[in-house]
């Protein structure tokens, strides 16, 4: 006997339509559609007839969770209300074999019961058919997933993409001609003809980032893909998956296929920013890959060989983590053997007024033609200052004076104070691990400690709110009572 599930929350409905259909179906009958999911598994349910307005439930919501679930099960919608919305949102859905309206005629009811074991017979037929053909198409199906693959990477990879060639006029330059900068990107240049691993060092906001894309776009793999990731920006629960790539199914929450960083910077360059940051459980299994070039998804045990340029960045001292034990000596070497030092503005002041005049053009070309010059004043200011945040910092106040300025001309105001920004003396010979606890600190107290939100810590600092709270815990940094 063919067998069907009937829901609705009004007893009668469900007795009548019961008596009316037995003599063809084996008709199960429930008032509550949250118990309909088991019922359907249990009683191996061919056709769910539902009705549509039901208190805990609608029938277009119970008909999704079923389509989930169950595809085969066909799905027949009956409702007393001519509601041309729910009539809208059935087809929209999809998947909806009948869409009937109450009183219902015995006769077409069960003609349209009859069309739908039908339909369920055919799809499952169908789906004999499907693993049929799979089985006979395997070696071609094989070719055709190298080809999907490389097209969804292509997809994963637009967002990067557009990152790298949409804002590269704007991005991608490093202004400044003084001998240190000169002296820096010359050692660049150099590094970027080889293969082998670059670290570069720096402070805070100097710009290594910037100096990644240049080394990336002067070498060899300039034509393939600059992959970036920020180590500090990316809780240590999901940084393997970043980076390795996961199979379906590998964990819970995991619906598909990830392709990771390794596999997306084939034959490319992959930037791992704040190096410092990576968590020391994730440490060798880096190694590894850097070592023998292969690595495993997530869930699979298949060896895949990848062939990257790593560049990596850091504002620690990881021969001071070494000694501490938070980074591991053997990976400090391995990243260590094109190590470049980037120098803070502080060192390569007379570069100051270029870069400013290259975040003012940016901002007229933003904004529209606004700011024409800058005071003498304004440039003697800002040479003055010790800019503990170095060009980010920079960055920030020229786009704040830049709001703020009334006419065409660059005015800092009274809020900028160069003074503010002399170091004391004791504090030059600090290591940059506690310079920057103490320019997060100054930061916080600017911001009453508001680390989120506009002007908040995180905006001034230029990095996610999440990112800061992480810095604030491993550096000790906790708000007053």
């Amino acid at each position: 006997m063919r067998k069907l599930l009937y829901v609705d929350d009004e007893p009668n409905n469900l007795f009548t339509l019961e008596i009316a259909l037995k003599k063809w179906f084996t008709v199960i009958t429930l008032d509550d559609p949250t118990l309909a999911i088991p019922i359907i598994k249990e009683q191996d349910v061919k056709v769910l007839l539902t009705d549509q307005r039901m208190p805990n439930l609608t029938g277009l919501e119970l008909a999704k969770k079923v389509q989930q679930q169950f595809p085969s099960v066909v799905i027949i919608i009956l409702t007393a209300y001519d509601d041309n919305e729910t009539i809208l949102k059935a087809l929209n859905q999809g998947g909806i074999f009948r869409y009937l309206l109450k009183p219902w005629n015995i006769q077409d009811l069960r003609q349209t019961l009859d069309s739908a074991f039908e339909a369920y017979e055919l799809r499952k037929k169908n789906i004999t058919l499907i693993n049929d053909l799979i089985g006979q198409v395997r070696r071609l199906q094989l070719a055709y997933n190298e080809i999907n693959t490389l097209k969804e990477k292509l997809e994963e990879e637009n967002i990067q993409l557009k990152d790298e060639f949409l804002d590269q006029n704007l991005t991608s330059e490093i202004v400044g001609k003084s001998k240190n900068l000169k002296s820096v990107l010359k050692q660049a240049v150099q590094a970027a003809k080889s293969n082998a691993s670059i670290l570069l060092l720096g402070e805070t906001g100097t710009g290594k980032e910037l100096f990644a894309k240049a080394i990336h776009s002067h070498s060899n793999r300039k034509d393939n893909l600059l992959v970036k990731i920020n180590c500090a920006a990316i809780p240590e629960t999901l940084i393997e998956s970043e980076l390795f790539g996961y199979e379906r199914g590998a964990f819970t929450g995991a619906n598909k296929l990830k392709y990771g960083k390794f596999e997306i910077a084939h034959k490319g360059t992959l930037f791992l920013d704040e190096i410092g940051e990576l968590p020391l459980a994730m440490q060798p299994k880096l190694l590894r890959v850097l070592q023998e070039g292969e690595f495993e998804r997530i869930g699979s045990n298949k060896i895949i060989k990848t062939d990257f340029r790593l560049i990596a960045a850091t504002n620690r001292n990881l021969e001071q983590e070494v000694a501490k034990g938070t980074f591991r000596s053997d990976l400090f070497y391995r990243l260590n053997i094109l190590p470049i030092t980037i120098p803070p503005l502080r060192d390569r002041r007379e570069d100051i007024p270029l870069i400013v005049e290259h975040f003012i053009a940016s901002l007229n070309r933003e904004f529209g033609q606004k700011i024409t010059s800058v005071p003498k004043k304004v440039f003697d200011s800002l040479m003055e200052y010790h800019w503990p945040g170095n060009i980010r910092e920079l960055s920030n106040v020229v786009e704040r004076a830049f709001v703020l300025s009334t006419s065409s001309k660059l005015d800092t105001g009274s809020w900028f104070n160069p003074s503010k920004g002399q170091p004391q003396p004791d504090l030059e010979i600090l290591p940059l691990h506690d310079n920057e606890k103490q320019h997060i600190l100054r930061v916080l107290k600017h911001t009453r400690w508001r680390i989120r939100g506009k002007n908040g810590a995180a905006q001034l600092l230029q990095i996610n709110p999440t990112t800061l709270e992480s810095r604030m815990k491993k550096l000790g940094i906790e708000r007053p009572v």
